[in-house]
């Protein structure tokens, strides 16, 4: 469930960075664990802050299709990133 697996890539330590990437073709990178707000254990929404703290994403996971966890790219897809895929 990705719920369950973003708390755990929130959890990791030490903490990766790593990109939610949506439906709509969006690759959102997560810098920090402190760029996240995620309100509730079984919330399905999740706020992302820019790197510029300018302005957040707002980001319901049910449109959430992957994570990467790496490096980041300009599309958000690091080269030697581990993709994890949404069961």
């Amino acid at each position: 469930m990705l719920v369950d697996q973003l708390d755990e890539m929130l959890r990791n330590e030490p903490f990766t960075p790593f990109s939610i990437h949506t439906s709509d073709g969006r690759a959102i990178h997560v810098k920090s664990r402190e760029f996240v707000w995620h309100p509730a254990p079984a919330s399905r929404m999740v706020w992302v802050y820019a790197e510029s703290g300018d302005y957040a994403h707002l980001i319901g996971l049910h449109l959430v299709t992957s994570f990467t966890v790496g490096a980041r790219s300009s599309n958000g897809r690091g080269r030697g990133s581990k993709r994890r895929r949404s069961e």
